[in-house]
């Protein structure tokens, strides 16, 4: 066991109360505000549980040592026919014909061309990952999306899809492009803007609306599909407006009859990265450590920097080295496979327009120059980079920018459209976990036998992730995975001084992706623990599992595993038997040789587990063997001829469930929850994208499940949430209605709580407040199967990804975390006692008004999009 370590123990000086008044940036927005119209009211109740006196304390200043670590390949935009335009036969057929470019065939020319890792960002959709292609032996794969109708922007390692939300008119268009940044940052995940001239740009190549996003990490600035000389000058212009990105190239590939020229490694983005891990990468890649090249054989070329005039070169490009105005920071450039033809030019701010301040000749392989560059005495953004370029200029290699920020001056972006600052709420929360400059997430919660709160989570670390443990009243965190790095997606049930924690762990290494379920118990609430149980060693990929206990402590566990090609659901029940497949009744099918499209691999997922008070076991799943294509996108279509034929965008995901008889063992058949549209009609009007499932039995064993949902339409539309309930242990659902619907909110990610006063309590992220930020909201269920007014349950700051146990909740948070250049992300506890004034929304609606509401919204906002708008 470890103690908290010291960073966390200053977070006591301040009593909660004060935390956000003594703060110049709250909610990683720059600044604060309490233009909120939500009323002042008395204090919420202060919980008794975890840290509740903290503050987040300061940034730890960068090391001024030498970086030690290596370079790894990537091209950084890649599609596969997962995008519903990833072939050339696709593209020329409005997404009609089928498709020749396979997940397989990307990463198989990504290891021909000598990339060390890859991430297929395929169109609005994370289908790619569920793909039992996606495997290599010889490659490091990262998760990836390309998010968004317009503008398009790419999103690595993150866990789930990020939704592109709906517009708010003019003035206000980043808005959802904003929100998705949040969304990315609070799953620990690398916004990356995708080709500026095109999307971030109105046709004068000005910056548009979008480009006021605040928080990205990269810009892709050698996107050898678009004009690269513009992309460049897009990213001068946000550094001099204060932004401080790394650059990346890519391909953009979608056509294998490319590969010759235009294919994945063409043009490559190098990453500095202290291990050949994910989360090493993905390090990497949000510092903006990265410099650029041509595929191949190319010159590759590097840029450091000295700024404390001790010999040391501690900067790396993306790095920020402050100093006074008029001292002098040392640069050094290294160039190798270079030659004396070839130029290599130092440009500054405020761009290439003003003509390179120094220019070398290389002479040969391997050339370092050093060259003493003073900060000029101004309070503009100042900041430096090196290409270089054969002797007909054509670009050869480029690097990230170094920024040398003057002393006393204020660093945070200045964009030309508004993003609001944070409301301030005060919520009292505690903090459970967290360090200042590092990300903390993916918490959930469990009540020991005296209702103490027991939390897990996940905590990230230079090179990996790992799993935490704390009870409410310990300031000791347990480590729970014995092999450091390698743990991710806790899950934690108890009953009584039984404790159960399960998570996906990747010990066996990420070459290949081999992800397997883990489970370690404590019999004393989690104050000591015993030895690890591995539960899927047979298998491909094990995923997000779940936990519930029988009422003798027996564990009940559940995964997502791909072992005989999709991801099927396993269940297993107690730590002596075997688990049983519970959607083997599906279809799997290989493609043909014809159509890359015409496999067959629909995924069962996310798992979540009620036990009822005879040990009937319920589970229930997200599951799209409805769809007419599971995993495969493009335009939705409504019975149109050719446009309406073989694609829906997302897929129809259904929420399922199936029970378990204590005194049989047998299960049920599968029973759809969600029970919208139609298996016999993919195109259904009444069809929505139902995904995120949770359950739980209230005190006379009635079931509640929920979840989100969002009509078929890939972008610029908003999720919500829904629920239905059942008064047979699962085997029958009433008809889902909408619970705490509002039409300007992305309402996602829900969590169900069963209250000490026996009452069903629903929290989700919802972002219909007015400075934007997804925030923690929940409503009471109550007899009848209506819901109550959605209440606000979270303050300050983006609050995602809640889970509760009683009368506790708990969240990730990035509050008091700068704007840009801070990965903070805590976990907090609090009561959920309402926060603020909660002004009243629309009543809860079932689904045929629901879905109208939205196809009305996307109608009348005309957000573009890379589809047409298609209205039932």
């Amino acid at each position: 066991m470890v103690h908290l370590p010291t960073p966390v123990a200053r977070f006591y000086a301040l009593p909660a109360a004060a935390l956000c008044l003594s703060l110049a940036a709250c909610g990683g927005s720059g600044s604060s505000s309490n233009d909120s119209g939500s009323g002042q009211e008395p204090p919420v109740t202060t919980p008794s549980y975890f840290t509740t006196d903290w503050q987040p304390g300061t940034l730890p200043s960068a090391s001024l040592s030498s970086p030690q670590g290596l370079w790894l390949a990537t091209d950084t935009h890649v599609h596969t026919d997962h995008s519903s335009d990833g072939s050339i036969w696709r593209q020329a057929s409005d997404d009609a014909l089928p498709g020749n470019v396979a997940v397989s065939d990307q990463i198989g020319e990504a290891q021909r061309q000598s990339l060390d890792f890859l991430a297929l960002t395929d169109h609005r959709t994370y289908d790619q990952h569920w793909d039992p292609e996606w495997t290599s032996e010889q490659l490091l794969l990262i998760p990836g999306e390309e998010a968004n109708g317009r503008p398009h922007a790419n999103i690595f390692g993150a866990t789930d899809t990020v939704l592109d939300g709906l517009s708010q008119g003019s003035g206000m268009e980043h808005k959802p492009t904003q929100q998705s940044v949040w969304d990315a940052h609070g799953q620990g995940a690398v916004w990356q803007t995708n080709h500026p001239n095109r999307d971030w740009t109105n046709d004068d190549n000005s910056p548009n609306d979008h480009a006021s996003t605040v928080g990205v990490n990269l810009i892709e600035a050698w996107n050898v599909a678009q004009d690269i000389d513009l992309q460049l000058a897009y990213a001068e212009q946000r550094w001099n407006r204060g932004w401080e990105t790394g650059i990346t190239a890519s391909s953009d590939n979608h056509f294998r009859e490319l590969w010759l020229g235009f294919g994945p490694g063409t043009v490559k983005t190098h990453v500095f990265t202290s291990a050949i891990t994910e989360r090493g990468i993905l390090n990497g890649l949000r510092d903006g450590h990265t410099v650029l090249s041509e595929g191949g054989n190319a010159p590759f070329l590097t840029l450091t920097a000295d700024g404390q005039g001790d010999g040391i070169f501690e900067a790396l490009p993306g790095d920020a080295v402050t100093v006074a105005a008029g001292d002098t920071v040392t640069l050094k450039l290294t160039v190798t496979g270079s030659n004396s033809l070839q130029r290599l030019r130092l440009y500054a701010a405020p761009g290439r327009d003003s003509g390179a301040i120094k220019e070398f000749t290389p002479s040969s392989s391997g050339n370092s120059f050093n060259f003493d560059l003073p900060r000029p005495d101004t309070d503009s953004p100042y900041w430096v980079y090196a290409e270089l370029s054969s002797p007909f200029g054509r670009r050869l290699a480029l690097t990230s920018p170094i920024f040398i920020r003057r002393s006393g001056l204020n660093n945070a972006p200045q964009p030309e459209q508004t993003v609001p600052d944070t409301l301030l709420l005060e919520d009292n929360a505690a903090l459970v976990m967290g360090d200042r400059g590092r990300f903390s997430g993916f918490a959930d919660i469990a009540l020991d036998g005296d209702d103490i709160p027991l939390v897990v989570a996940e905590q990230h670390s230079e090179e990996g992730t790992n799993i935490l443990f704390r009870r409410g009243d310990s300031e000791i965190l347990h480590p729970i995975n014995t092999l450091p790095g390698s743990a991710r997606f806790p899950r934690i049930a108890a009953n009584g001084d039984t404790v159960w924690v399960i998570w996906e762990d990747e010990r066996r290494g990420q070459i290949p992706r081999r992800p397997e379920i883990m489970l370690r118990g404590s019999i004393n609430g989690g104050r000591n623990w015993d030895a690890e149980h591995r539960l899927t060693a047979d298998s491909q990929r094990a995923i997000r599992p779940a936990i519930a206990v029988l009422h003798d402590g027996t564990p009940v566990m559940a995964w997502s595993d791909n072992r005989r090609r999709c991801f099927d659901l396993y269940v297993q029940i107690g730590l002596n038997s075997e688990a049983e497949n519970l959607s083997s009744e599906k279809s799997c099918e290989d493609a043909s040789a014809l159509d890359t499209r015409s496999s067959r691999d629909p995924a069962s997922l996310h798992p979540t587990i009620a036990v009822l008070s005879d040990d009937t076991v319920v589970v229930a799943f997200q599951d799209n063997r409805f769809d007419i294509n599971p995993g495969w996108t493009g335009q939705t279509g409504y019975h149109d001829g050719l446009e309406g034929l073989d694609r829906t965008d997302p897929d129809n995901w259904e929420i399922l469930s199936r029970r378990r008889d204590p005194a049989s063992g047998t299960w049920s058949e599968a029973v759809r929850v969600s029970n919208n549209g139609s298996p016999d009609d993919a195109f259904l009007e009444g069809s929505l994208a139902d995904r995120h499932p949770a359950i739980i039995a209230d005190g006379e064993d009635r079931l509640v499940a929920i979840w989100d949902a969002k009509v078929l339409e890939a972008a610029g539309v908003n999720s919500g949430i829904f629920a239905s309930h059942s008064d047979d242990g699962g085997l029958n659902w009433t008809p889902a209605v909408s619970v705490g619907s509002e039409d300007t909110a992305m309402s996602q990610r829900p969590a169900l709580a069963l209250s000490t006063d026996g009452s069903v309590q629903a929290l989700w992220m919802d972002s219909r407040d007015s400075d934007w930020r997804h925030r923690i909201w929940g409503s009471q269920w109550q007899n009848g199967g209506s819901w109550a007014a959605a209440r606000r349950l979270s303050g300050t700051g983006n609050g995602v990804w809640p889970r509760a146990a009683g009368n506790n909740l708990v969240f990730g948070s990035d509050r008091g975390a700068d704007a840009q250049g801070d990965p903070t992300w805590w976990i907090l506890h609090r009561t959920p006692d309402t926060v603020g004034h909660t002004e009243s929304e629309t009543p809860s609606l079932n689904v045929s008004d629901w879905i109208r509401r939205q196809w009305q919204n996307l109608t009348q906002t005309g957000r573009e999009s890379d589809h047409s708008l298609p209205m039932p």
